[in-house]
């Protein structure tokens, strides 16, 4: 089967059956690769995704994973493309991102977190680095942050995530995060073929800003899991939404965490599911 195409999205050759027809064409599907994240010498982590991003792509894997809280830990980011490495304070202020490669080197002072993943690199597309007994576990992660964000803010921001989907309107074939301030200004979405690595990308570019997360809401593409509420909880984002459900961990994650959980953001409607304080009229 023939292939070809840009960096994000392939052309390949298929057979189209129509109405009792069948006939040779093309379709344009988004590009799957391994990303190699080496953390302090060692391998970390092996990322299947849609190529590009991938500085930001690993840092917010180490930050949604707990290996990192805070960007002064992080003393450099290299990119197999780059041309040179960049510390962390030339990253600061303008989140670069690096061309697509193949690995993504970062020095960084850790005090643990990473154990989990030394038996075990590869993580695919449709699941994160979990280790549920670990992943639980969640002692001194908790967001008090009073921030109000309005009904029709948190209504619009699925619109605004999928309208700078161009990939998925291509394809069909990833998912979208982004970040929204309480005003519904959206500061950044990106796409991935793993919902996990979306959310990664977006927590990436908001830790090598530099912005504040605490006035911050993320919105997501898929369901509301256990996962996905904690990424939210450890880079210390005040709300996540999505226009699909949440599951009854994810839930319980939100409540114990502080996080506040939106799902079904459909039309004029949602539900909110923990911490409704944030949440202006409710």
């Amino acid at each position: 089967m023939g292939e070809e195409g840009r960096k994000e999205i392939i052309k390949t050759k298929i057979f189209r059956f129509h109405e009792g027809e069948s006939y040779p064409g093309y379709d344009e599907v988004a590009r799957e690769d391994a990303l190699e994240i080496r953390l302090n010498g060692q391998t970390l982590v092996y990322l299947m995704r849609l190529p590009g991003d991938d500085r930001i792509l690993a840092a917010g894997f180490c930050l949604s994973e707990g290996i990192i809280r805070d960007p002064s830990q992080i003393e450099l980011i290299h990119s197999c493309e780059d041309d040179e490495a960049f510390e962390i304070g030339q990253i600061k202020g303008e989140a670069r991102e690096g061309k697509a490669g193949n690995l993504v080197e970062i020095r960084a002072k850790i005090e643990g977190g990473d154990e989990r993943f030394r038996a075990s690199r590869v993580v695919r597309t449709g699941c994160g680095g979990a280790d549920l007994k670990k992943e639980i576990d969640l002692e001194g992660i908790h967001i008090t942050s009073d921030v109000l964000f309005h009904a029709q803010t948190i209504i619009n921001a699925p619109k605004v995530m999928l309208g700078a989907q161009g990939i998925f309107r291509e394809t069909g074939g990833t998912h979208g995060a982004g970040i929204f301030d309480n005003s519904g200004r959206m500061l950044v979405v990106k796409e991935d073929i793993g919902r996990h690595n979306a959310i990664d990308k977006v927590l990436g570019y908001l830790l090598l800003s530099g912005e504040p997360t605490d006035d911050k809401g993320l919105v997501i593409s898929g369901r509301l899991s256990y996962e996905m509420v904690l990424k939210a909880a450890r880079a210390r984002i005040p709300l996540i939404c999505s226009i699909s459900a949440p599951t009854s961990l994810g839930v319980e994650v939100g409540r114990i965490t502080g996080v506040t959980l939106v799902g079904f953001t459909r039309g004029a409607s949602f539900n909110v599911y923990s911490n409704e304080h944030r949440i202006g009229g409710v």
